[in-house]
């Protein structure tokens, strides 16, 4: 879903160099996207979790992304394409925090029976 929101950003990017970065984001996205898939390691999840929150505080560092930028500049309403990007990426990063409190739940579990 991230990948496919960074490809309709290219289309709506304002420059060339912003172009470029939803290019690599996109680029990022299928790759963690791929290693979910085929392994489902604790790194990917990790990455995920990181990426996301990472993409939350750029998003929401941007003027026409969040609700309140209405209140600051009149006129220019928040982006739905951005308020969309910024939802699933909160979404992503709250299923990748579960998914690494379950494993290492398991983990201190199965070390704990060891004892």
């Amino acid at each position: 879903v991230s990948a496919g929101l960074h490809a309709l950003m290219v289309g709506q990017a304002g420059s060339l160099v912003t172009a470029a970065v939803m290019v690599v984001m996109l680029v990022v996205c299928l790759f963690c996207a791929r290693d979910l898939w085929q392994r489902g390691s604790v790194r990917a999840w990790l990455m995920v979790a990181l990426m996301n929150l990472g993409m939350i505080a750029v998003h929401w560092s941007m003027p026409d992304c969040h609700p309140g930028a209405a209140l600051l500049a009149p006129g220019a309403p928040p982006s739905v394409l951005m308020m969309t990007a910024t939802s699933v990426a909160a979404v992503e990063a709250a299923i990748a925090t579960a998914v690494l409190y379950a494993v290492s739940r398991s983990r201190a579990d199965r070390v704990l029976l060891r004892t």
